[in-house]
């Protein structure tokens, strides 16, 4: 047995006290004078007996009573078995992932309930611990030791996050922080709804030779949840005119089966469409609406609704389409003339065309384009080739159309592993209808017949034979091919000239050429981005390095560290202060873009690991244990019993109020 507060055993010495009093009062005789004496003699003998008794009595029960009220304030324990433990600092491990407003009982969210055990481990330890608290943003908190009182002030803050953390991550940021224990072994509760989704691999635990894992499972009443996985359109790059289609994935992770669940599409805060779907047991399903409308803002919102419970952090799915984002396209050229190149992607709207000379070529323009076309060079000389060479390098796509009369051994530094040679055609020859089950090719035509009539060239480079051409010649040759490394190199056999080509004026060059640009639009601002990501890459114009861009939402303003690299702005992500929903861009005090946040897909899945499935992997990592808990106070109780043994000091309390109502008796009745 220990004590939690030995000082008070000094109490002690107060034994003393009464029987000090006894030995002083009991001991002293008083004479009391009879006529006659020898009548009571008999009765005085037997009164003196009976009243010695009676004051030993009393004696004893005030003894006890003092002895167990000093016990009582002593607190003693029965200690644990774990004796190695750091009782004066704990660690705590609260996940406030979104998952966790999922309800484990009749209107309590696992957020809640975990609230109240972590005020519960607060509670049960003595006043001078010291706490760390560690929460899924990995705030500036979780870095300092804190006081009792601090961290339930900090649980009055703490919200759900849309930042989900795995096992590894938070095991590697707590050993990070051993530091603050002086190296001691220590206690950490890690209190969580355990998704399968989001868990990761437990094993890592056993690394942190220093820590002992708690682990407190909140086990959901229901894991069934519909949500939105992700859109998309189906034409990306025709944003600002005509009919588009916007692509919808969802899916159920639940047990059962979801019918008729209505789907309702906002954009720009206006219902403009909807649509039912059913979904089997985890499964996913794919629906689509129809957006039959200019988009006239530069800047567009939208979402996705339904309306399910109880889990409801999922049921908004937020995505923007900015009608500025624009594709940068760079031709580089030896004629002054307008080519067939600048005509097809002369649309500004979607399109941001720059054509220089080679020579006055701004290299610089080659890293910041998504599409580089090498129109009828000649000859490709040694610093194009190695920028372009370290255009590709960086995800970078290049389209070459030759010349008529090429430099083979200047093609070659770019081409070399496909051997290309130069053939002399004195013939125009028809090119083979495209194969429309070619990923390239999807949803370029609006009538899928392979029976249409198709262009002819007469080629001056040829390769090695590609059944993965994307257009070929009627004999089998390749006219246009696309090979793929860090980026995409496109190759055409023939010069986009009226004595080589008559692509440039038949129906098919506009789509094909749109889907070369589209294809190379690397640093796209996407529709929407998770809560997970660390940064975002936005392509903007204008940027300059002197400025400062700005995130904006209603009334709350952030300035995230930034880094400007030519036309792309690089925002790190200040996951504590984000939450799902729009953002406005702002630089220089202008609105550039808006970008869109929500929920990891993986947090949405709300299958968990059992308790069974906890105790079986804990069989193998020696510092980890699970509570098997119904509710915060039968947590309590067993968390004291584990890891500080079992408080007597309610029993001294009871035993010190006995005996002082024996002593009460024995006065009032003895």
């Amino acid at each position: 047995m220990s004590f939690l507060f030995p000082q008070f055993l000094f109490g002690l010495l107060a034994l003393a006290i009464p029987v000090i009093i006894h030995l002083f009062n009991f001991r002293k005789t008083k004479r009391v004078f009879f006529s006659t004496t020898r009548f009571l003699q008999h009765v005085k003998e037997a009164s003196s007996s009976k009243l010695k008794l009676k004051h030993l009595l009393i004696l004893c029960s005030r003894l006890l009573f003092l002895f167990f009220l000093v016990m009582a304030f002593s607190q003693p324990i029965i200690p644990a078995e774990d004796k190695d433990i750091v009782q004066n600092h704990v660690t705590i491990y609260l996940d406030n992932s979104m998952s966790m407003s999922n309800e484990i009982d009749d209107g309590i969210t696992a957020f809640e309930e975990g609230i109240s055990y972590v005020q519960q481990i607060v509670e049960m330890y003595p006043p001078s611990t010291q706490y760390l608290l560690l929460t899924n943003e990995f705030a500036a908190f979780s870095s300092i030791l804190k006081s009792k009182s601090e961290v339930l002030e900090l649980l009055t803050e703490i919200k759900l996050s849309g930042v989900s953390r795995s096992t590894g991550e938070i095991s590697s940021r707590l050993r990070n922080s051993t530091h603050l224990f002086n190296n001691d072994v220590r206690e950490i509760y890690w209190v969580s709804d355990f998704q399968k989704s989001t868990a990761g691999n437990f094993n890592i635990l056993t690394e942190d030779s220093l820590g002992r894992y708690e682990f407190i499972p909140l086990t959901f009443t229901s894991i069934n949840n519909v949500f939105v996985d992700s859109v998309y359109l189906e034409n990306p790059f025709l944003l600002s005119r005509g009919s588009n289609t916007l692509k919808v994935k969802l899916r159920n992770s639940g047990t059962g089966d979801v019918n008729d669940l209505l789907l309702k599409l906002f954009f720009n805060d206006s219902q403009i469409a909807t649509a039912t779907v059913d979904l089997k047991a985890n499964a996913g399903e794919e629906t689509h609406f129809d957006l039959g409308f200019q988009l006239e803002n530069s800047f567009n919102t939208g979402r996705i609704s339904f309306e399910e419970y109880p889990v409801t952090f999922d049921n908004d799915f937020f995505f923007t389409i900015n009608r500025n984002d624009r594709i940068r396209i760079l031709e580089i050229k030896e004629t002054s003339a307008v080519t067939s190149v600048e005509r097809v992607y002369g649309n500004s709207e979607m399109f941001d065309f720059k054509s220089f000379n080679t020579n006055n070529l701004d290299y610089s323009q080659i890293g910041i384009s998504d599409l580089v076309v090498i129109n009828g060079l000649q000859t490709i000389d040694l610093a194009l080739s190695a920028a372009l060479l370290d255009f590709s390098a960086h995800n970078g796509n290049t389209l070459l159309i030759p010349s008529a009369t090429p430099n083979i051994e200047s093609y070659a530094s770019l081409f070399a592993r496909i051997g290309i040679r130069r053939v002399d055609s004195a013939l125009m020859e028809p090119i083979l209808p495209p194969d429309l089950r070619n990923p390239f090719f999807v949803s370029i035509f609006e009538n899928e017949n392979e029976n249409f009539s198709m262009p002819e060239a007469r080629p001056v480079i040829t390769w090695i034979r590609d059944r993965d051409a994307l257009l070929k010649f009627r004999s089998g040759d390749p006219f246009l091919a696309r090979y793929s490394g860090s980026g995409y190199f496109y190759l055409m056999a023939s010069p986009l000239s009226e004595n080589y080509n008559t692509i440039d004026r038949h129906a098919i060059f506009v789509p094909v050429m749109y889907k070369i640009a589209a294809s190379g639009k690397r640093s796209s601002n996407p529709l929407f981005y998770s809560l997970n990501r660390t940064s975002v890459t936005l392509s903007l114009d204008s940027l300059s390095s002197d400025r400062v861009a700005k995130l904006t939402k209603e009334d709350l303003e952030l300035i995230p560290f930034q880094v400007v690299r030519g036309n792309e702005l690089i925002m790190e992500l200040p996951k504590h202060s984000l939450a799902a929903g729009f953002y406005q861009v702002v630089y220089d005090g202008k609105l550039k873009t808006q970008i869109a946040f929500n929920s990891t897909g993986t947090e949405s899945i709300l299958a968990q690991y059992d308790t069974e499935e906890l105790n079986s992997i804990s069989e193998e990592i020696p510092n980890m244990r699970i509570f098997e808990t119904e509710n915060a106070q039968s947590f309590s109780a067993e968390i004291k019993e584990r890891n500080l043994g079992v408080p007597l000091w309610k029993y001294a309390l009871i035993l010190a109020l006995i005996f002082l109502m024996v002593e009460i008796l024995l006065i009032r009745f003895l």
